[in-house]
This record gives C-alpha cells, sequence and structure tokens, in this order.
C-alpha cells in the first residue's frame, strides 16, 4: 500500500455537478486541485482508469455484499426471521439478506471474482454484516436469524444438540437463553469467515490489491454491544483478513457531534491494529449539514486515521456546494 494519506471521494460520476461539461482529463485535474488523489467509482471506464492511474490517483470499487431485496426474490431462504418468528421487513430502501445462506455466499464470491479481474486499485466490501438499518440515533436492532436453516447450520457448526421446538418465538427464547454467547459467537463467525475467504480470493488473484471493510461505526458500548450481538462485526478477528477498515463515521445521520468521529477511529486502530480511512459525510442528511461543520468533521478526521486515508461520502455532495467543495480543498491540500 501506498504511504501516501489517500483522500478519496465516493460515488465518482462523470455526470456530476462541475464535472459532467470537462472531459476526462479536464475532471481529474479538477479533482486532484482539491487534493483528491483517489475515487471509488469509474472503474467501468477504461479511459479513465489509464488517465487517472498515469496522473497517481487511485481506482476503488466497492461489493454490497449482504443487502438488497433481489436476493430475497431470487433465495427466499435468505429472508431473515426475527426472534418474533416474523420475517423481516424492509426499512425504506434497506432490505437486510441473512448471511449465512451458502447460496448468497457463494454467488457473491463470484461476484468479487469477476470484481477482482477490473482495473482496480482496491475493493471495500460493504453490508457485510447480519441485518441492522444503523444510520439513526435511535436505530431498530432486529435479533435475526431464527429460521430452521440458520438454526440448523448454527447446531451443526457448534456441536450442539438443540431440540428446539417447532414455533420460531420458543425457539428464538431458548437459544438466547441457554445459548446466547455461543449464538452471538458464530453469528460473528459467518461473517468472519465470509471475509477470510475473500481474503484468499484476493491474496491468489491480486495479492497487491488492498482490501478495504466499510464498518458500522459503533464501539463495543453503544447499543449494549451490537456491533457483535446485532450486527455480528467482531473488528478484532476480521483485521485478520482486512488490510484497511472504513468506520462509516456519518455523525449527523446518527446525531452525533464533530468530535465523535475521532473517537471512532481511535477505538477502531485500537481494535484492529490496521489502517482506518474513515468515511465522513458531506451530504445533508437528514438535514442541511453547515459547511462550517463539514469543514470541522474532515478536520477531526484528518487528525486522526485520516492521516492514513479519508473517504468522503458523497462526491455529489461536495461537489454541488461549493462552499463544501471549498472546505475540501483546504483540508485535503494540507497533505
Amino acid at each position: 500500500m501506498n504511504s501516501e494519506s489517500v483522500n478519496a471521494l465516493y460515488g465518482y460520476s462523470s455526470e456530476l455537478p462541475l464535472l459532467k461539461d470537462k472531459t476526462i482529463d479536464d475532471q481529474l485535474e479538477f479533482l486532484r486541485s482539491l487534493g483528491v488523489n483517489a475515487l471509488f467509482g469509474g472503474y467501468e471506464k477504461p479511459e479513465l482508469v489509464e488517465k487517472a492511474h498515469s496522473k497517481g490517483m487511485k481506482i476503488y470499487a466497492e461489493l454490497s455484499c449482504f443487502v438488497g431485496q433481489e436476493w430475497w426474490e431470487k433465495y427466499p431462504s435468505s429472508r431473515p426471521v426475527t426472534a418474533k418468528g416474523e420475517k423481516l421487513q424492509c426499512e425504506g430502501w434497506y432490505c437486510g439478506v441473512n448471511p449465512s445462506v451458502p447460496a448468497v455466499r457463494k454467488e457473491l464470491l463470484g461476484q468479487l471474482k469477476d470484481l477482482l479481474k477490473k482495473p482496480v486499485d482496491g475493493v471495500w466490501l460493504d453490508f457485510i454484516r447480519w441485518p441492522c438499518h444503523w444510520e439513526d440515533p435511535h436505530p431498530c436492532l432486529p435479533r435475526t436469524s431464527f429460521d430452521r436453516g440458520t438454526l440448523d447450520r448454527f447446531s451443526q457448526e457448534s456441536g450442539l444438540d438443540l431440540d428446539l421446538p417447532e414455533e420460531r418465538e420458543r425457539a428464538a427464547d431458548r437459544i438466547l437463553k441457554d445459548h446466547r454467547s455461543r449464538w452471538i459467537a458464530w453469528r460473528c463467525g459467518v461473517i468472519e469467515s465470509w471475509v477470510a475467504q475473500a481474503r484468499r480470493l484476493r491474496d491468489r488473484l491480486r495479492p497487491r490489491l488492498t482490501l478495504g471493510l466499510f464498518g458500522v461505526p459503533w464501539r463495543p458500548e453503544d447499543h449494549g454491544e451490537a456491533i457483535r450481538e446485532i450486527i455480528g462485526q467482531d473488528y478484532g478477528a476480521l483485521s485478520q483478513s482486512v488490510d484497511v477498515f472504513s468506520p462509516m463515521a456519518y455523525h449527523l445521520m446518527v446525531g452525533r457531534k464533530p468530535d465523535w468521529v475521532g473517537k471512532v477511529v481511535d477505538k477502531t486502530r485500537e481494535m484492529t491494529g490496521r489502517p482506518v480511512w474513515p468515511v465522513v459525510q458531506s451530504v445533508d442528511q437528514p438535514r442541511t449539514l453547515a459547511p462550517s461543520q463539514y469543514g470541522q468533521v474532515l478536520r477531526v478526521a484528518k487528525e486522526s486515521g485520516g492521516r492514513d486515508g479519508l473517504i468522503v461520502f458523497t462526491a455529489e455532495g461536495v461537489l454541488e456546494d461549493r462552499d463544501k467543495l471549498e472546505e475540501t480543498k483546504r483540508i485535503f491540500a494540507q497533505d
């Protein structure tokens, strides 16, 4: 990995404001003038990739893993079942997928294999978790998945003879009462084992490519240790397979102050021992993000994990606001 600090914009498109009327060369020069040296997106265009690389810029991609209603339709068993025995519902655009389903796991590895053939410098795993729409100050924390297939896999892989009642809610109660710690560890292992497979595939096909992970920005004490109990992301274990951790530190979405970003980064580095490239928001969600506060978040991130790398979500959020554009240039240009 390059020792130079990475200043990345997520969601690059040649049709974004301030870019769509420029040639590819002019787009890249404009972005470089802001201090941007990496983009998430654009790898489908060989000319862009070639010219970006010639200018010393990196091109990264993401792989959306366990998310999407289309998985429910293709593999009905991938729709999680809650502790109440009910099928999980979508929360707005978010439809979580059961990450233990063998067919989904196999197909995602195939998608990763195809992506590794592209001229990208790194791939970040996204939605690599058990279901939870976390981007809220008070998120719903569903306990999943208590369908028969998942419970059978848990029983077989943990070596437990569960002898569970047929009623899903009673089965869930039994597991959470009698086998809670084993259940939590197994669910974390479901995520870890797929990421380990992804790492081995990367090592075989593109050993120099960076494997990153977009992580939920919860510390162990947040939401009753939900990072492991609900999400199933054990950062310490995942560090065996992941090169770079990118906690999605969207402070405004989760109702936090800018200094929270630094705390998330510090804790992530402590738990993983890996480089941390935090993702900070530039978008106006759930309300307008003042450019001055956006600039403050950039500074906090740069003073913590951002010295290794920093990702701004999204490119459009920066390029459609002149004041945010200037804040980005001011902070990125310090490198």
